[in-house]
């Protein structure tokens, strides 16, 4: 838009009958993996026995998701005669899940798929590339799904394995009427970098009158937004391209000690060493936070819960070395054809469905996103007057660079456990901060290593530009 994963250890001889239950409406109980349960679990009989009903996968049902999907696999069949099943599963077990169907083979047509796991099911055979399919439709594609997100993939894993449902960066959101009435003034077009925002955060903070400089992410998910705060010290890479981690020079530690100050200092309560997503975002909108890192996604629940006067939205700060600014660019999820379906060409044909235009800009609106095709941008919602100005505004600055990930290996353990669980005992006092930044550091490296020595062919991601 012109302006705004080694085959994976299968699990399923350790796990047990219940987590192979399949994936119903409400959330995985109860239903066989291969049943077909008709659009969200009606009992009524499918047409799956015709060969034409596709399975879908959703991995972050709500309530909003599950009927617009329902809506749109409506449509799809009255236009293509092919019936879809909606299958969910919800986030926290869809890992797990996913792997145990992987392993038996019974993985549904089309899934969404987050890009953490792509290195675990590249290698698993688990999702097919799609160079063939988007063909020479790349061009309708916007230049960040083309030079950013589908680069990445080929980079490294040397195809197209996921067409994005939206494209989301990252903002600060900001209670509004707290800076007015601490004096501070923003503005969102000239930017700011991290020791403004720092600066920012404890000015906010209030702990008398229970306001809180900032929704920290302590539970999962919390080496996220820090792992794009200490690229900003190494230009934006993970690695070097010998596989020598980078995040963990003496710089790296000051920097990971001062984003851990927001904590420490009491800029955070005390029980955000637990928070996650939802926690973040409901005391930023119910009015105990004064800032909050996260994707666009968020702005429909802050434009439904909060007077206009109350918020608004910052760029991420520029990094204090050499003032470019470092976000991550990704699509919350992707839409994936598995390899075990067994049509993949009507897999294809629906996931083209769900992404025109049309279709994408009405998913994208009720979820947070930035359309993925060139002709909806001059859609009022992603103009330069809209909601998602500041967020359409970094996706065009040419200062902005999108730091390299973990690693093209499997490291959803990781994510799923040690990497907050090492802050966390920094945090607690049970560890110091070295300790725990090398023990993360360490573990990337010698997978990262290990990866490359099986791979030699392999070049280690590096920050890419537009």
């Amino acid at each position: 838009m012109s302006k705004k994963r080694v085959m994976a250890m299968v699990l399923a001889a350790a796990m047990t009958a219940t987590a192979l239950a399949g994936c119903g409406k409400d959330g995985g109980k109860g239903d066989n993996p291969g049943s077909t349960t008709e659009n969200g679990g009606n009992g009524e009989e499918s047409s799956a026995g015709s060969g034409e009903a596709l399975r879908f996968l959703d991995v972050s049902p709500s309530e909003m998701r599950q009927t617009y999907y329902e809506g749109i696999f409506a449509k799809f069949e009255e236009e293509t005669g092919i019936s879809v099943i909606y299958e969910s599963v919800p986030w926290d077990d869809a890992a797990n899940k996913i792997t145990v169907l992987g392993g038996s083979g019974q993985l549904p047509d089309v899934m969404t798929t987050w890009s953490g796991w792509l290195g675990q099911y590249t290698q698993a055979g688990w999702v097919i590339p799609l160079d063939e399919y988007v063909g020479d439709t790349r061009d309708t594609y916007t230049d960040a799904v083309n030079k950013l997100l589908w680069k990445s993939e080929e980079d490294r894993y040397g195809h197209i394995y996921t067409v994005p449902d939206g494209l989301m960066v990252k903002g600060v959101y900001v209670r509004k009427d707290w800076c007015e009435e601490a004096g501070i003034t923003l503005d969102p077009a000239a930017g700011w970098d991290y020791a403004e925002f720092f600066d920012v955060v404890h000015k906010l903070t209030d702990v008398e009158n229970k306001h809180y400089g900032a929704s920290y992410r302590g539970a999962r998910g919390a080496f996220d937004p820090l792992l794009v705060y200490l690229q900003s010290y190494t230009e934006g890479n993970t690695y070097d391209q010998e596989g020598n981690i980078l995040i963990n020079s003496d710089e790296c530690l000051k920097a990971f000690e001062d984003w851990t100050n927001i904590y420490l200092d009491g800029c955070a309560p005390e029980d955000a060493i637990n928070w996650g997503f939802t926690e973040m975002v409901d005391n930023f909108t119910g009015g105990l936070t004064g800032t909050l890192i996260n994707d666009s996604e968020v702005a429909p629940t802050c434009i439904a819960n909060m007077e206009d006067s109350q918020w608004m939205v910052m760029p991420m700060p520029r990094s204090t070395k050499d003032g470019r600014i470092y976000n991550t660019v990704n699509a919350p999820y992707s839409y994936t054809i598995s390899g075990d379906s067994k049509q993949p060409d009507n897999a294809w044909k629906l996931i083209e469905f769900l992404t025109t235009p049309e279709n994408n800009i009405e998913y994208c609106q009720k979820t947070g996103e930035i359309p993925i095709k060139k002709d909806v941008e001059n859609d009022p919602m992603f103009g330069p007057d809209g909601p998602y100005t500041v967020f359409v505004q970094q996706l065009n600055d040419p200062n902005m660079a999108v730091p390299a990930m973990f690693g093209p290996f499997d490291y959803t353990d990781m994510h799923q456990g040690m990497m907050h669980e090492e802050i966390q005992k920094y945090l607690l006092g049970t560890q110091d901060a070295r300790t725990s930044l090398d023990n993360i550091c360490n573990e990337l490296e010698k997978r990262m290593k290990a990866y490359k020595e099986e791979h030699p062919e392999t070049v280690i991601e590096t920050a890419l530009v537009m």
